[in-house]
């Protein structure tokens, strides 16, 4: 029975001020948790007011930073890449669309600003080449394939050939043999 009286009185709390302290403390942080919510990504705090951040991530989603190399403009965390994201709030507030949007970036900071080449001249190449390359590989993996295996079959029928050969020549007697050679030379 001591024991466990020495254990409930040993506790770090054992002054009713400590305990007291503790329980203000304790009640200041739940209140401040529950007035000061931690919001991950809310859409209410938007750069603009009656522009969402979601609408602003869904335009900067399909436009890529032009200082990173490979990374989209709403998950770029450049300060550059910030003030893009307000200009896009911006013109949304101005009810531009989103292609106004993008012909507007494409004009500050170039085609490179999409994360693709343009559908256009020269840039077609790149495009098109990656399926031409593909198309012709594929032919010639094809023909590679077939060429291989006619050689095999040849092969085949060459080594046929020669055990016919073989076999027919086991029945024959040495003389025989030396006699049918002889008659094709002399023919």
């Amino acid at each position: 029975m001591g024991v466990i009286n020495h254990v409930t009185t040993d506790s770090r709390f054992s002054s009713p001020l400590q305990r007291v302290a503790l329980f203000f403390l304790l009640l200041t942080i739940a209140l401040f948790a529950a007035s000061n919510p931690v919001r991950a990504q809310d859409d209410s705090s938007a750069p603009g007011d009656s522009v969402t951040t979601n609408e602003v991530n869904e335009v900067a989603r399909e436009l890529w930073c032009p200082l990173c190399s490979g990374v989209r403009l709403d998950v770029c965390e450049l300060k550059a890449c910030d003030q893009m994201r307000e200009e896009i709030a911006i013109k949304l507030e101005e009810g531009q669309d989103t292609d106004e949007i993008k012909r507007y970036f494409i004009t500050q900071y170039g085609p490179q600003v999409l994360g693709e080449p343009p559908r256009e001249g020269f840039n077609l190449l790149a495009w098109v080449l990656p399926v031409l390359i593909f198309i012709g590989g594929g032919i010639f993996v094809f023909v590679l394939v077939r060429r291989m295996l006619n050689n095999r079959r040849d092969q085949e029928e060459a080594q046929a050939a020669v055990a016919d050969n073989a076999a027919a020549d086991e029945g024959m007697s040495y003389t025989d043999r030396l006699d049918e050679e002889l008659s094709r030379y002399d023919g």
